[in-house]
């Protein structure tokens, strides 16, 4: 199983309550069902930081940088095909959508992204 996996920071000056609301909207909804769809993701994951105090005391004892506050993950069984899917004019064109939305509540500078491939 591949995995690619984001890891967000919210914008600066932007509330937690506000970046949970752009997260949880149907606009971005909407995009990230149209990357599932052209990239033929077997499934997706979308996750928001838990903001309790178990977090907090980890953070604080371990010395830990500030967890990101929300992260976004698909999945496929190969990642062969992405070179082509990502090489269309259909993907630049939903790629260059899909940041321009984010930049209006994602701090992508201080974000992340990578693949990862499950191992037993």
């Amino acid at each position: 199983m591949i995995r690619y996996i984001n890891c967000f920071r919210k914008a600066p000056g932007l509330s937690t309550e506000d970046f949970r609301e752009f997260w949880q909207g149907a606009e971005f909804n909407e995009l990230i069902h149209k990357i599932v769809v052209l990239t033929s993701a077997t499934r997706h994951s979308k996750n928001l930081t838990l903001q309790v105090s178990m977090g907090e005391e980890l953070v604080s004892e371990r010395g830990l940088a500030q967890p990101y506050d929300g992260i976004l993950e698909y999945y496929w069984e190969s990642a062969q095909h992405l070179p082509e899917v990502y090489a269309s004019e259909q993907a630049r064109t939903l790629l260059e959508q899909f940041t321009r939305f984010q930049s209006r509540f994602i701090d992508l500078a201080n974000s992340t992204a990578f693949f990862t491939e499950h191992c037993d």
